[in-house]
C-alpha cells in the first residue's frame, strides 16, 4: 500500500575482477528498470566493482528516494547478508543529511523458485532419462493433479484457494500461477455461492466464454456481442472490450465478471466498481499483455470497498487461465458435490444413498 514514500531499490552483488560478471548485474538492473518502468532501481557491489554500496544509495536518495528496498544478489544468508552489507548499509545511511528508511530481503537463493531455475538448467543433460508411461485415459487428469500435488510441495496455499491454483497450473503447465495469484479473502466462498445461485457470468472476449463449462446451466454472455458496441467503441475511441463492460452497466450487479485478455475492460470495470459502486459478486480479472495488464491486475487488488475479486502478479493470464478459474469453482461447487451425494454408504447388505 502507498504510504507516500519513494521507494529506491539497491541489487546488491558481491562484485568481480571479471567485468562479465559484473555486467550481468548491471544487465539485470536495466531489465528491471524497463519491466516496472522506472528509473528507481541501481546496481551495486560489496567490493572489486563500482559503484560502490554507498555510491547506490546516494543516488537512489538524489533521485528522490526516502525508503531503500535493499536486494541482496546472494545465494544463501552467509557473512555478507547477515553482517557486512548491513554494516556498510548504515554507515552509509549515516552519512546522509536526511531520514531514509532500509529495508533488506531475502538473498535470492531463500526464493522458491530456485528449484525451476536448477531445473532449467539442468533439463538439457536429464531430458534422455525420461520414459513414457502407459495411463488409462480415465486416470490421466488425476496422475496430472498428484504430479502437480507433488510439485506444489511447501507451498503455502489456502485450502480453499488450492483447487483454483491447481486447475491453473493443470490448464497452462506454468508453476508461476502457484506463485502469483492473488485472492480477495472473500473470493472463493463468494465465487461459490455465485455459481451456485448461477449468476451470469460476462466475460470480455469470446474465448473465455467458449473455455467455461455450461453443463450445469449457466448463463455466459460475452460483452462484445452486445448491440452497439463495435459502433459506440470507435465514435467514443475505447476498445470493444471497455465499451462492452461500460454498456452492461448495472446488470453486473450480483453477477460474475470475467476479463482474461483486455486490460481495458478490467480498468473500465474497477473504475465503475469505485465510482459508480458497481457490486459484482466476483471479478476474475486475468489479462494477458505488456500493456497496462499488470498495472490493471494491481488496480483491481486495490480495491477496499469488499468486491470479491481472483487476480494475479505479472503480464501473465489470458482467456484460458480466466477459465478455468471459473471452471475450478463451478467443479467445487458442483461436480465434486453431485459425486459425493453419489457416493452410496453400505451399511450390512443395503446400500444407503
Amino acid at each position: 500500500m502507498d504510504n507516500g514514500k519513494r521507494k529506491g531499490f539497491l541489487v546488491i552483488a558481491h562484485g568481480s575482477r571479471k567485468e562479465e560478471a559484473n555486467r550481468r548485474v548491471f544487465e539485470l538492473v536495466r531489465r528491471l528498470r524497463g519491466y516496472f518502468q522506472s528509473s528507481m532501481f541501481e546496481a551495486a557491489f560489496m567490493e572489486l566493482a563500482k559503484p560502490s554500496i554507498e555510491d547506490g544509495i546516494r543516488t537512489l536518495v538524489e533521485k528522490g528516494a526516502d525508503e531503500l528496498v535493499a536486494f541482496p544478489f546472494f545465494l544463501f544468508k552467509g557473512m555478507h547478508y547477515s553482517k557486512d552489507v548491513p554494516g556498510i548499509i548504515e554507515a552509509a545511511i549515516d552519512t546522509l543529511d536526511r531520514d531514509v528508511s532500509v529495508r533488506m530481503m531475502e538473498p535470492l537463493g531463500m526464493h522458491p523458485q530456485v528449484f525451476d531455475l536448477v531445473q532449467e538448467m539442468l533439463y538439457e543433460e536429464a531430458a534422455g532419462e525420461f520414459e513414457f508411461t502407459r495411463v488409462d485415459p480415465s486416470e490421466i487428469e488425476d496422475r496430472s493433479m498428484d504430479i502437480i500435488e507433488s510439485c506444489l510441495d511447501g507451498a503455502d496455499l489456502p485450502v480453499e484457494e488450492k483447487p483454483i491454483v491447481k486447475r491453473v497450473v493443470h490448464t497452462t503447465g506454468d508453476f508461476d500461477f502457484a506463485r502469483n495469484m492473488v485472492f480477495h479473502r472473500d473470493a472463493v466462498s463468494e465465487g461459490r455461492k455465485a455459481v451456485r445461485e448461477k449468476r451470469t457470468v460476462f466475460t470480455d472476449v469470446t474465448m473465455v466464454q467458449a473455455g467455461i463449462n455450461k453443463r450445469f446451466g449457466h448463463v455466459v454472455r460475452c460483452v462484445l456481442n452486445e448491440p452497439g458496441v463495435a459502433e459506440r467503441a470507435r465514435s467514443l475511441g475505447l476498445t470493444r472490450a471497455a465499451c462492452g463492460i461500460r454498456s452492461i452497466g448495472r446488470e453486473l450487479d450480483g453477477n460474475i465478471v470475467v476479463v482474461g485478455n483486455a486490460p481495458t475492460a478490467l480498468i473500465t470495470l474497477v473504475d465503475m466498481i469505485r465510482r459508480d459502486n458497481l457490486r459484482p459478486a466476483l471479478v476474475v480479472g486475468i489479462p494477458v499483455g505488456f500493456v497496462n495488464a499488470k498495472e490493471s491486475k494491481e488496480y483491481l487488488a486495490s480495491l477496499d470497498n469488499g468486491v470479491p475479486y481472483i487476480t494475479n502478479r505479472g503480464h501473465k493470464g489470458g482467456s484460458t487461465v480466466a477459465a478455468a478459474i471459473v471452471n475450478a469453482l463451478i467443479k467445487m461447487e458442483f461436480t465434486d458435490r453431485e459425486q459425493c451425494h453419489n457416493k452410496e454408504v453400505v451399511v450390512g447388505d443395503s446400500p444407503v444413498g
